[in-house]
């Protein structure tokens, strides 16, 4: 049975998220990517229900399972975890929508 390219979600709060890492490899581009695309957008989204903020303190052990399983880059330290909400404003084309 082949491999499936979807990534498999982070669930956290009660949400399928997907990390930056997983979004820059799901839509194949470079490492990166979204991070870039994610910060020219932040001041539109919300947090809690476009994305989640993983402050390094607070989630060390889930962090470092993360970056076990390699869903995350190894060299993140706070780490960024899009819903689906967040990744459709991300995709969408033009300037963020208010």
């Amino acid at each position: 049975m082949p491999e499936s390219r979807q990534p498999r979600p982070i669930r956290f709060r009660g949400r399928d998220t997907l990390s930056l890492r997983q979004l820059d490899e799901l839509n194949q581009v470079p490492k990166g990517t979204t991070f870039r695309r994610f910060k020219a957008l932040r001041d539109s989204l919300t947090e809690g229900r476009d994305f989640f903020r993983l402050d390094a303190a607070e989630h060390p052990d889930l962090l470092q399972r993360l970056r076990t399983e390699r869903r995350i880059y190894s060299s993140s330290v706070h780490v960024v975890l899009l819903t689906e909400s967040g990744y459709r404003r991300l995709r969408a084309p033009g300037p963020p929508a208010d």
